[in-house]
């Protein structure tokens, strides 16, 4: 009985380090292809394994950034519309656009614009992190029929679409 004891903070530091759960056996997870419909919104369940609450995505029109010129010779960046638009906690942060080729899907970041409200410094963590996936190139893999995991060098993000859309 001592033993098993001995060994409980170490089973404890095991589990509670362990990654979020894979799908059960029987989901199909793939690679998203060009017939997934990813226009719309999708909640943000977890950021690199860890759960959140109040995180979204929604992808506008797929497309890259328009930009026109102006006539005093300027130009003028726009995403596509609808526009693509995250909330990530405290900020939210509008694109320009997105494209994808094949399973990766690329956030159009330049000339995106983000508000700059402070929050807890737990919260600002998790936005930083979120921030620095959706800022690459990321791999899509889909569960069907409504869930999401965006992957690349920087981390996961997974999501689920809203109820009632496509």
């Amino acid at each position: 009985m001592t033993r098993a004891l001995l060994f409980l903070p170490l089973l404890l530091v095991a589990c509670a380090s362990t990654p979020a759960p894979l799908p059960p056996p029987d989901s199909e997870v793939r690679p998203a292809v060009a017939k997934d419909v990813l226009q719309g919104r999708w909640t943000i369940t977890a950021v690199n394994g860890r759960p959140v609450s109040r995180l979204w995505l929604e992808l506008g029109s797929e497309g890259p950034p328009v930009v026109t010129r102006r006539a005093d010779g300027g130009v003028n960046a726009g995403g596509q519309q609808p526009l693509t638009v995250a909330n990530l906690g405290c900020n939210q942060l509008r694109l320009n656009g997105w494209t994808r080729n094949g399973d990766k899907l690329m956030l159009g970041v330049e000339g995106s614009s983000k508000t700059e409200i402070g929050c807890d410094a737990g919260t600002m963590a998790t936005e930083e992190q979120a921030h620095a996936i959706l800022r690459l190139p990321m791999t899509m893999e889909i569960t069907p029929p409504a869930r999401l995991r965006l992957i690349n060098e920087a981390g996961t993000i997974d999501l689920v679409r809203d109820q009632g859309v496509g």
